[in-house]
């Protein structure tokens, strides 16, 4: 039933809603005020001194329409954090970036959380591509160590084969691969390590 609601929302007016996004020839009905609360630009673009201040139709020219539909749902009341999806994660963040939305950071912050917690061998390629993702974007940050010890866990040989390796910044692979380096170290007894010292030095 929720599936059904939010595949049909904003493709009709709604109650009290008054604005028109239009995306791709697609018209998406919201409610100006969720834009202002949420969006310090769109507040500027409907209240200020701007052309679109008048408008009830606002053009958005060069916008994806499933990706602003992304937009809009995680703006609007409800829980919402299932529908990040990995596919258009990206996409969104950078929508968020651009019109300064900070639910988004919010929501995908938690969804990535959540996966964190109940996956307790997350995919090599979902691991790189959350790591990629929160390198590029500072409001993501405090995901960054759970991903680096996650990332940590991969053989290097695996990381280097997925289709995301080049994705992530190589500060972000240097930080994984040096922290796998000292976690082995940790693993190895310290007899042995005397050993191989020892032979190292012909003692």
């Amino acid at each position: 039933m929720e599936a059904a609601r939010t595949s049909k929302q904003f493709q009709e007016p709604s109650q009290h809603s008054d604005v028109t996004l239009v995306v791709e020839n697609q018209k998406l009905y919201v409610h100006k005020a969720l834009l202002i609360l949420h969006s310090p630009v769109f507040e500027k673009m409907l209240t200020g001194d701007f052309k679109e201040k008048e408008l009830k139709e606002i053009p958005l020219p060069g916008k994806r329409y499933s990706v602003m539909v992304e937009l809009m749902k995680q703006i609007y009341p409800g829980d919402v954090t299932d529908l990040v999806k990995d596919e258009t994660l990206e996409d969104l963040l950078q929508l968020a970036v651009e019109y300064d939305v900070q639910q988004v950071f919010t929501n995908c912050t938690q969804h990535i959380n959540n996966i964190l917690r109940s996956e307790d061998k997350l995919s090599t390629d979902r691991t790189l591509r959350y790591l990629g993702v929160v390198e590029r974007y500072e409001k993501l940050q405090s995901l960054r160590r759970k991903l680096i010890d996650r990332a940590s866990r991969i053989p290097a040989k695996d990381m280097m084969i997925s289709q995301f390796f080049r994705l992530v910044p190589a500060t972000a692979t240097r930080d994984a691969l040096l922290k796998q380096i000292l976690d082995y170290g940790l693993l190895i007894p310290s007899n042995i390590k005397l050993q191989e010292h020892m032979k190292r030095y012909d003692w």
